[in-house]
């Protein structure tokens, strides 16, 4: 079996490297053969791109922190942005990615269950957070505030803090993200590598106890599904769970 020169032997037995002169695992014993070694190419080519990828997201997001008054505008174009630069990642490796866009063994109880369960969480996150807002802060937090004036606000709203976060932060984070680290590391480390860049991201220190459960929570799902969807519903639904409560607070649910 030739391997080209960007390419790693790994024992499959324990995921190791293995070298171009052993038989044998030096740390766990197995016998190489071409039965038993698998080749993982190019892991620089995999550590670049995710260094790329999240180095532009943190470029674009520390420039929207450094930005004092937002404008309905300027945060649609962020949205956009971020929407565009999910899509160019995810499709660099459109072959391999693409896999994850199917549903394989659709469960409809597994689905609802997953969505009754954000929701509740979502719930007790939007409780607890309001009460630490007053505890720590001694004022109530709205986003609500940036889009009421307009006459579609609670829409483009929940277009823009449910539903667009919901498919390409899962299509970057749980998709491309996901895809490359796989390449690099076992699915453990890149459950926790991509929950904690997933948290780090969204550069909000007082989010700590709920983003990265959840970001935990979505790898995880992503991992045992092989499929972004059950992610995409849950984390749609965290959201439009907090937009439908701000809305309802201010009187105009309905």
């Amino acid at each position: 079996m030739e391997l080209r020169d960007n390419e790693l032997i790994l024992c499959t037995n324990c995921q190791n490297e293995l070298t171009d002169k052993s038989n044998f695992c030096k740390h766990c014993g197995q016998a190489k053969n071409h039965f038993e070694i698998i080749s993982q190419p190019n892991k620089k080519q995999n550590l670049h791109q995710i260094a790329a990828f999240f180095g532009i997201e943190l470029i674009i997001c520390l420039s929207a922190l450094l930005i004092e008054n937002h404008s309905l505008t300027l945060t649609l174009f962020y949205d956009g942005l971020m929407a565009i630069i999910a899509i160019c990642f995810f499709s660099i490796n459109w072959k391999e990615n693409k896999l994850i866009l199917k549903w394989p063994n659709f469960s409809l109880k597994k689905t609802a269950g997953l969505v009754v369960a954000t929701i509740l969480a979502s719930l007790i996150v939007q409780f607890l957070v309001a009460h630490l807002n007053q505890l720590v802060f001694k004022e109530d937090s709205s986003f609500y505030l940036n889009y009421i004036f307009h006459p579609y606000g609670k829409y483009i709203m929940v277009v823009s803090i449910a539903l667009s976060p919901a498919l390409f932060e899962e299509l970057a984070y749980r998709g491309f993200l996901m895809e490359r680290l796989l390449k690099v590391v076992d699915e453990k480390e890149a459950i926790y590598i991509t929950s904690i860049l997933f948290f780090f991201i969204h550069l909000s220190i007082f989010s700590f106890f709920w983003m990265l459960p959840l970001g935990l929570l979505l790898a995880y799902v992503r991992i045992k599904t092989k499929t972004i969807w059950y992610g995409v519903l849950m984390h749609f639904f965290f959201n439009l769970t907090a937009c439908l409560l701000e809305i309802y607070t201010y009187g105009e649910l309905f």
